[in-house]
């Protein structure tokens, strides 16, 4: 699934909208208090890895599957006090090398973060993975117990698992309105975008390393089309049996048309009833993944964010971080 700030910049691109024009592009400049490093992972691959310091036990932040480890540059920042933390970028993503035609498989991206922890010189550590980052996080806990301390699923699911609900093909979902004059498709406008219909915005540095603004108006992914194939066919869920560790998943449910959409107000009764069946069939469908995440790792436990974005972590930030700081500094005994 392409993540949000990505559809929303192709957005205007597919439903005909006239935003403002795009001058020239200010220059960057990446603010935000980590390190940037590269990190070889493999001959003729490196990462880029963001070490943001910190003091305590290790504490890695996994992002969704065509996100970078910018994605957390508003909310890693929360927990230096305690851990020693570190996001990263997969291959094929963002800064990291993109070897053509990979190898993209789990097995890989599991390689890849331990050679990444070795290179830090990080013999443990906690990790936390949204959406697609939680199945690379799963791999690697699976593969490689003793380096694993707790983890945390961040809106992450086990579509492949063997009593999985079966998701079938989602309802239709009513399409929102299109961009306004004011929307202009620069990173600037997608954000302004964003805060006025979400509620928060991606951090800058994500959006422009996953899309590509061009001045002359136009809005294209910077993922290439055979990181998308081979990733989304190469990383199956290895399965919650296989997990040892401690784990808590962290779940966002919007269980009403108003939560799930942002434009709610402005449907009329047509769009709503349609709007209200899209939002009961997913909510089902996301409490009977949630029930088997319970179901399959009785040593895990659950939380439901209500009105979270899938984004949790910068819809609902100062929930999601109390939720993880309750889980990862409890004693060892109460973590299961």
């Amino acid at each position: 699934m392409r993540p949000l700030h990505t559809i929303f910049a192709l957005a205007a691109l597919l439903t005909g909208a006239t935003p403002a024009a795009a001058s020239a592009q200010r220059p960057f400049v990446d603010t935000a208090a980590h390190r940037v490093l590269r990190v070889c992972v493999a001959p003729g691959v490196a990462l880029e890895v963001l070490d943001w310091g910190g003091t305590g036990p290790a504490l890695v932040f996994l992002s969704g599957f065509a996100n970078t480890g910018h994605v957390f540059d508003t909310f890693a920042p929360r927990f230096t006090e305690r851990f020693r933390v570190v996001t990263l970028t997969r291959r094929g993503l963002g800064n990291s090398d993109r070897p053509d035609p990979g190898p993209y498989d789990a097995a890989t991206l599991a390689a890849d973060l331990k050679a990444v922890l070795d290179t830090l010189g990080i013999a443990r550590a906690d990790f936390a993975g949204w959406t697609f980052g939680g199945t690379e996080m799963s791999y690697f806990a699976a593969a490689n117990p003793e380096r694993t301390g707790r983890i945390v699923y961040l809106e992450s699911y086990c579509a492949p698992c063997g009593d999985a609900p079966p998701r079938g093909r989602p309802p239709l979902r009513p399409a929102g309105p299109p961009l306004e004059p004011r929307d202009t498709l620069t990173p600037a406008g997608a954000m302004s975008r964003q805060r006025r219909t979400l509620g928060f915005a991606f951090p800058e540095a994500e959006l422009r390393l996953v899309t590509r603004y061009g001045d002359d108006g136009t809005v294209r992914t910077a993922v290439p089309d055979f990181v998308w194939q081979a990733m989304g066919r190469g990383v199956p869920h290895p399965g919650y049996e296989k997990i040892q560790a401690p784990a808590l998943g962290i779940f966002a449910e919007r269980a009403t048309v108003d939560q799930e959409f942002w434009w709610a107000r402005r449907m009329n009764d047509a769009v709503r009833a349609l709007a209200q069946v899209y939002v009961d069939v997913m909510t089902q469908s996301r409490r009977a993944s949630q029930a088997q995440f319970e179901r399959r790792m009785p040593h895990a436990r659950a939380a439901v964010v209500a009105g979270a974005n899938r984004a949790l972590f910068l819809s609902h930030p100062d929930q999601t971080e109390r939720l993880m700081r309750d889980f990862l500094l409890a004693p060892a005994d109460s973590a299961r």
